[in-house]
């Protein structure tokens, strides 16, 4: 049984309308409103790169409205808050992995039993390291927007 031609014509003009609007919103010409609730939703799932990209997009063809820049602050200080949490565990692990040489944490570190246990917190203070830098780079490319002129 072959489908009606208007059936197929209809579902052909589904198809098109609905790449043409996800070029549209790829691009940055829906309203803003949309770009804003997506930056949101993806704030709540933690992903911050998506946040940040919806909410660039949001700020691209419209000037910032209220709604944008509150949510550029709920998206900076999501990433203040994990700095701070990163900055907190990097002091515990200098701490332990560099305490003064009066204490007896210092004189624990040169025992040999102790040297996988030093050289994995060395590991995850680097990882922290990085990931401070990733979230670092992350704020700078949410604040790149306030210098930069806006059209309409």
């Amino acid at each position: 049984m072959v489908p009606a031609l208007s059936f197929l014509a209809k579902v052909l003009a589904g198809l098109i309308t609905a790449a043409g609007l996800d070029q549209l919103t790829k691009h940055g010409y829906m309203p803003q409103a949309t770009y804003i609730k997506a930056a949101l939703k993806a704030l709540e799932k933690d992903d911050l790169d998506e946040a940040i990209r919806n909410y660039k997009l949001s700020v691209k063809k419209w000037r910032p409205s209220q709604r944008s820049e509150v949510t550029a602050e709920i998206i900076s200080s999501a990433i203040s808050l994990r700095l701070a949490k990163l900055e907190s565990r990097l002091a515990e692990l200098q701490a332990i992995l560099h305490p003064p040489w009066y204490s007896l944490q210092y004189w624990r570190n040169l025992l040999p039993k102790n040297r996988d246990r030093l050289e994995q917190l060395r590991q995850e203070q680097e990882s922290f390291a990085e990931a401070m830098r990733v979230l670092q780079k992350l704020q700078a490319k949410l604040e790149e927007n306030d210098k930069v002129p806006q059209g309409n």
